[in-house]
């Protein structure tokens, strides 16, 4: 009898038609399936240690799209088998704030659509959960990643300087407006209780020792730090001026996106009312901390929430950033160094 043989080439093709048969399959319908809507562009902003906002567009039509919003989860890429939230199919840009993370853990994030029992998925996006910061006292602020910056998302508090120096307690310091350069600490009203929920209020000279008053890696904004965080937040956002008269409005919006919601009138939070535009879709969560006058007089407390920055304007004054409770901009100013004025924290994200 004759022995049959199989050639080496034959044997690759037998083998081989199942796995074109089905990659074939899969191209044609790829190919065949016309999508209705595109989604354009995929982004993960406001990053906190639990939670982060989404953001997304659709172009399109949405009428026959079943539903649409984003998945996420700690495994690349993510599918709607993981985590998920849904929302109504409308064109444009959707968005939503996800809470529940871990902190300083990397996940995936991208947007879908669902048409015609099939899911149309966006471009993945990663991002890492970020991990509080410790000031030299030891007090943990939450902080909040914006763009390719940290921010702490609460007012400082510390009352030493980072070689363990402690800082001046101006409480019942009166009127000092003939010192040079003073260094004090101030809690709002000389009230400690006002310390643990508005943080410390301090002056220039205090925030720009060389010692240091931010956790260590961190550093008290300059102007171009709070220009970088407002133009993120507001495409329209401008840069500072040397205000004439009054305070120059840097953004119309920023301002409501970082103060907290809510007004003591409603007893739903800190702010007076209207506290107009207010929304906190950054979760930096200013409060109304108000100010210290050098003259000895404590004001704004429910009212506007002003912070300085590293940048001096002139050997007396230096400017500051600040928000009110009727409108949603946020505005600099140049105001005297020995005033006292909340300070928040600013790193560069890696």
């Amino acid at each position: 009898m004759k022995k049959q043989t199989i050639s080496f080439f034959t044997l690759f093709i037998f083998l081989s038609l199942p796995f074109l048969f089905f990659s074939a399959c899969e191209k044609d319908d790829e190919i065949d399936t016309e999508w209705p809507a595109e989604i354009e562009i995929t982004e993960v902003d406001y990053v906190g240690s639990a939670q982060a906002y989404f953001m997304a567009d659709l172009s399109g039509s949405t009428v026959d799209i079943e539903e649409m919003g984003f998945c996420w989860g700690a495994t690349n890429p993510p599918t709607i088998n993981d985590n998920t939230v849904t929302m109504s199919p409308e064109p444009g840009i959707f968005t939503h704030t996800v809470s529940g993370l871990s902190s300083g853990n990397t996940y995936f994030a991208r947007a879908f659509f669902t048409f015609d029992n099939k899911t149309y998925y966006g471009e993945v996006v990663s991002f890492t959960t970020t991990t509080p910061a410790t000031d030299n006292d030891g007090n943990n602020y939450e902080v909040i990643r914006i763009g390719d910056q940290l921010w702490t998302a609460e007012n400082l508090r510390v009352v030493t300087y980072n070689n363990g120096d402690s800082i001046a307690d101006g409480t019942g310091m009166g009127n000092y407006s003939g010192m040079a350069t003073p260094k004090f600490f101030f809690n709002y009203a000389d009230d400690p209780i006002n310390k643990d929920i508005y943080g410390n209020l301090y002056t220039w000279h205090a925030i720009t020792d060389p010692r240091g008053v931010c956790p260590a890696g961190w550093r008290v904004p300059d102007i171009l730090d709070w220009e970088k965080m407002t133009q993120q937040l507001d495409a329209l956002a401008n840069e500072y001026e040397t205000p004439t008269q009054g305070g120059v409005e840097i953004s119309a919006i920023a301002g409501g996106m970082l103060r907290t919601e809510g007004s003591i009138e409603n007893q739903t939070g800190l702010w007076r009312h209207p506290n107009t535009g207010a929304n906190n879709i950054t979760r930096l969560s200013v409060l109304p901390s108000g100010i210290r006058d050098p003259s000895g007089a404590f004001d704004g407390i429910g009212y506007n929430a002003a912070f300085w920055s590293f940048t001096e304007e002139t050997s007396t004054h230096a400017i500051m950033f600040y928000t009110h409770y009727f409108n949603p901009g946020i505005y600099a100013n140049t105001f005297v160094k020995s005033s006292g004025y909340a300070i928040r924290c600013v790193s560069d994200a890696k």
